[in-house]
């Protein structure tokens, strides 16, 4: 762990999980908090699927995520955020400001035929689904050469479970991470061979 420690606002995504390396569209209620956001800005999200994950906060892993783009439409500030990197809220300011450090990842029992083999079963599973961007999507994984980034991208677009998402974000191992995404990928290719 970074022993730098920053103070910044944080926001509370429900239903939403935001990896390092990938970007989402955020809806904001807008509030004092939220309207004066600017482009560039810094923030920390913390995903929450219930009430009681806000106890979990400085157990669980957030993540420091750039605004890319704000806009207000009435009473919703729509946010474009980009990933970051992982990291840990040590100290709150309220419920609207934290303190937090970054969390180094971890690569133990690093097999590149993990990569491999994660890479394949991706392919595999975006054939299975057949959308329009299947082949888009294909030529881009082959640019992602880095298992972390890899596995970020994989747990963001390919995972529909908050629960599971949660889960993958936590894990700052990334051969963990790894094996427990190619796991999750294998059971839905599973359940769509049984649906052919």
């Amino acid at each position: 762990m970074n022993s730098q420690e920053r103070k910044i606002k944080i926001f509370y995504l429900k239903k939403q999980v935001l990896f390092p390396h990938c970007n989402i569209t955020v809806r904001l209620r807008s509030s004092k908090h939220s309207k004066d956001l600017k482009v560039g800005q810094e923030i920390i999200v913390y995903p929450i699927r219930k009430f009681t994950d806000l106890f979990q906060l400085k157990k669980r892993v957030s993540t420091l995520a750039e605004i890319s783009s704000v806009e207000i439409k009435g009473k919703i500030v729509v946010l474009q955020l980009k990933g970051l990197k992982r990291v840990k809220v040590t100290k709150l300011y309220g419920i609207h400001l934290a303190e937090y450090i970054t969390l180094a990842e971890e690569l133990s029992n690093y097999d590149k035929a993990l990569t491999v083999e994660l890479r394949k079963k991706a392919q595999e599973l975006i054939f299975l689904i057949n959308v329009q961007e299947s082949d888009r999507l294909i030529e881009l994984m082959n640019f992602i050469i880095d298992v972390s980034q890899i596995s970020d991208f994989l747990s963001n677009y390919f995972v529909l479970d908050d629960e599971t998402k949660i889960e993958l974000l936590n894990k700052t191992d990334i051969s963990d991470r790894s094996k427990l995404l190619q796991s999750k990928i294998e059971q839905v290719i599973e359940k769509l061979g049984k649906q052919v």
